[in-house]
């Protein structure tokens, strides 16, 4: 139900009009993507991209990359980092001045929504130990994304439109993205994964944007894995006082859990570990 608030045919138009990822980082996506992954091929990739060289050999040799030999080359890099961080550390490289702006629409000051992303993103990575099932390689980058259609839709948000989706959220305790769906006919998950295919990202990551906050509703299992983890990464970026919006945040869902083979205890212990390495990982993701 559109209400009027919104012109979704502007909306969608924008969503196409951000600034495109560099090809790099396109190519990079797609490649992670696969199952067959040519790790040559990817090597060469990042090789081509002078910037994003530097700042994975960066990444690479800092203090929350573990590393005690001094890495200098691509592929060594790559063996350390593994391709997955690789791919979110280049989509942050291009995304991440934008995702710090304050958005007040959603109660954010500036920085509140990157260091949810790099929280998120940084779930992803650490819960590996806790789960019983392995988060698909896109799931690094589609966590650092995952509010992506934030940036588009704050711009829209008018007080009435806001007060609307407060109104559904308390009366029917639904999420922040259904809440928007009922009251402007598009939500932020579905917004981000128009902007995820308008990069010509893989089309997992897109449904793993979109679904982010209903993995149940995702059109296979590896999409609702995929959109699992960004789930359990909200919750632990809240836990952290990292939530993705001022008046909700994730908490433990024990179907979403089961899903992913997690237990309380292992949330626990994953909070313990993000909280833990957040800030320097901050640092690598310096925007």
């Amino acid at each position: 139900m559109n209400l009027g608030l919104v012109d979704l045919a502007t909306l969608l138009r924008e969503a196409s009009e951000l600034e495109p990822l560099p090809q790099s980082t396109t190519r990079l996506a797609g490649l992670v993507a696969q199952d067959d992954a040519d790790l040559e091929e990817i090597a060469e990739t990042i090789r081509l991209d002078e910037a994003l060289t530097g700042r994975l050999l960066g990444a690479a040799n800092s203090a929350a990359s573990g590393s005690k030999v001094e890495i200098t080359s691509v592929e060594a890099a790559l063996m350390r980092m593994g391709q997955s961080q690789v791919l979110s550390l280049a989509v942050g490289s291009s995304i991440g001045r934008d995702l710090a702006k304050a958005l007040p629409a959603y109660g954010l000051e500036e920085g509140d929504l990157w260091r949810h992303s790099v929280a998120s993103a940084l779930t992803v990575d650490r819960a590996r130990r806790y789960c019983r099932r392995p988060a698909p390689p896109e799931s690094f980058a589609a966590a650092l994304l995952h509010d992506v259609g934030k940036l588009i839709l704050c711009r829209h948000l008018s007080a009435a439109a806001n007060a609307a989706i407060r109104a559904a959220r308390e009366e029917r305790h639904v999420s922040l993205d259904d809440a928007e769906r009922e009251v402007l006919g598009i939500g932020h998950g579905a917004l981000g994964a128009e902007v995820a295919r308008n990069w010509k990202l893989p089309e997992s990551l897109a449904l793993g944007i979109e679904h982010h906050h209903s993995p149940l509703a995702a059109p296979n299992a590896n999409a609702r894995i995929l959109c699992s983890y960004i789930m359990l990464s909200d919750a632990v970026a809240g836990a952290l006082e990292a939530p993705c919006d001022a008046d909700q945040r994730t908490t433990f869902s024990p179907p979403i859990a089961g899903i992913l083979g997690l237990s309380i205890d292992g949330f626990e212990n994953i909070v313990s570990d993000v909280r833990r390495d957040l800030d320097e990982v901050m640092a690598i993701y310096q925007v």
